[in-house]
This record gives structure tokens, sequence and C-alpha cells, in this order.
């Protein structure tokens, strides 16, 4: 027989009481050291990507004008910019105007004609193709360097038809210190011819389609 002052026994936990129980984790504050870490290495690498995409944007450009450079002058775009107007597009010229490129023994014959007129022009009597021709033709030697005129005459040597090798600019530059800058333009063919060699006129009735062989 149990007296009255017995301790009761601690009752057993439930079931019930047990399925309330959630485990869970203590919240510990990320210490401001780690963060301060974090934070540093996030600005770097957000100014790394772009200090990287400035010199990937400022190189690229310099790395194209470095390679037009190297290429040298479009013959094609100094035709264009500097005589397409009177010779036009299609090498024709203007009909008893402006004499023909296409097909021209002044083009496609020794390379000194060409580089010649361009570099002092011409002002006087000339035979293109069977068409005579007294006009004037301003110089380009003070506006086009030498590998402008090197380009330009490359160009017309060898369109519309043309099949004359290139010029290079050590070539230019060899023709430009045969005479003095400030000798005025060329008389017409006559005097071009003789310091070219091409005749004024070809005889025989002939054309300048049987070309005479290119330097």
């Amino acid at each position: 027989m149990s007296s009255g002052h017995d301790t009761p026994e601690d009752p057993q936990p439930g079931p019930t009481r047990e399925s309330r129980f959630e485990p869970y984790e203590v919240n510990r504050p990320i210490p401001v050291a780690v963060l301060s870490v974090a934070f540093a290495l996030a600005a770097w690498g957000v100014a790394t990507l772009w200090v990287d995409q400035g010199a990937v944007e400022e190189t690229a450009p310099e790395d194209e004008a470095a390679e037009v450079a190297a290429a040298g002058p479009d013959g094609a775009a100094v035709f264009e910019a500097n005589c397409q107007t009177c010779h036009q597009a299609n090498g024709l010229g203007v009909q008893g105007a402006i004499p023909p490129l296409a097909g021209s023994r002044y083009v496609t014959g020794p390379a000194e004609a060409p580089v010649q007129i361009l570099l002092h022009g011409i002002d006087g009597p000339i035979s293109v193709r069977g068409a005579d021709y007294d006009g004037r033709m301003p110089r380009f030697g003070e506006v086009l360097t030498d590998a402008q005129i090197a380009a330009v005459v490359s160009y017309v040597r060898s369109t519309w038809g043309n099949a004359a090798p290139p010029v290079e600019a050590a070539f230019v530059a060899e023709q430009r210190a045969r005479f003095d800058a400030t000798r005025g333009p060329w008389a017409g063919g006559a005097e071009l011819g003789a310091v070219t060699g091409i005749a004024a006129r070809l005889g025989g009735g002939g054309t300048d389609t049987s070309m005479e062989s290119a330097r």
C-alpha cells in the first residue's frame, strides 16, 4: 500500500506529443569578415569584366585599321572619288569629250603612260580608239600619294576587259622623280609619246584594241 506522499511517476510521452517535434537549426549570422571577402570578390569580378570588354572594343577598330593599312588603298574607291565623274563607271568616258579608259593603249601599254598622266595631267590633242580628243585633264600628283596612284592605275589596267599587269607604289615614286612637279601638263599625245614610246596615232587605220605590249 503506498503512502499519500509517493511521487507520481512522469507520464511517458505519447505518440501525439512526439509528432509535434520539428527539428530546427539555430540562426547563426554570417561573420562580417566572410561577407567582406564575398563582396570584394564580386566587385573584382565585375571590374575585370568591364575592363576586358573595354579592351576588346578598343582593340577591334585598331586591328581593322591596321589590316586596311597593310592592304593599301582601294583602287576602285580612288577611281570612284577622283576619276569616275569624267571617265564614267563603265570606263567609256564621254563621246567626243572624254577619252575612254576601256581598251585604251594609254592605259594598257607601258605603265609610265597612265602614271605620268595622273601625276602631271594632259592638255592637248590625243587619239584614243580611233577618235580624237582635245581636252584638259587635271594633275593629281599633289593630291594622290604614290600608293593611291599605283592602286588606281592597277585598277583601270585590269577592269572593263583590260588585262595589263598591276603597278607598284615604288614604280610611281620613280616616275614622280623623273620630272619636276611644276612642269605642267603633257601637251597631248605627241609629247606623251616621246616619254612613254606610245605612238600619238596608230598607223594603218588601227585602233587601240590592237594593244601594244604592256610593261
